[in-house]
């Protein structure tokens, strides 16, 4: 897989890291936390990977996120970070690079 920069800006994270597993799940449409991220993923750093995608690798402009309540493993009320891509975004990326599907199939084997 390339890492190289589409035209759009963006680039694709070198295959079978955090940052591929965490971008396929948001080119697959799915909603992801951090938390969810530590646990699916055995991520233990997924705030700084997630910062990687959106500035190293350019998918902040497609990047959406929103706050929203959970708890604490200790009980107490707190918020935490709500990352997708928008489906219609998915379906361009997909329209103008080949390389995204490729992308996704390689991860999803």
């Amino acid at each position: 897989m390339s890492n190289t920069v589409s035209k759009d800006g963006y680039k694709l994270p070198k295959p079978n890291t955090y940052a591929a597993a965490i971008l396929v799940e948001l080119l697959t449409g799915k909603k992801i936390t951090n938390a969810q991220m530590m646990v699916l993923l055995d991520c233990p750093h997924a705030g700084s990977v997630m910062s990687k995608i959106r500035q190293k690798f350019n998918w902040l402009p497609y990047l959406h996120q929103k706050f929203k309540p959970t708890f604490s493993g200790m009980g107490e009320l707190t918020y935490e970070l709500e990352y997708w891509f928008d489906s219609a975004d998915i379906m361009i990326l997909k329209a103008n690079d080949p390389r995204i599907q490729k992308y996704i199939d390689h991860h999803l084997k």
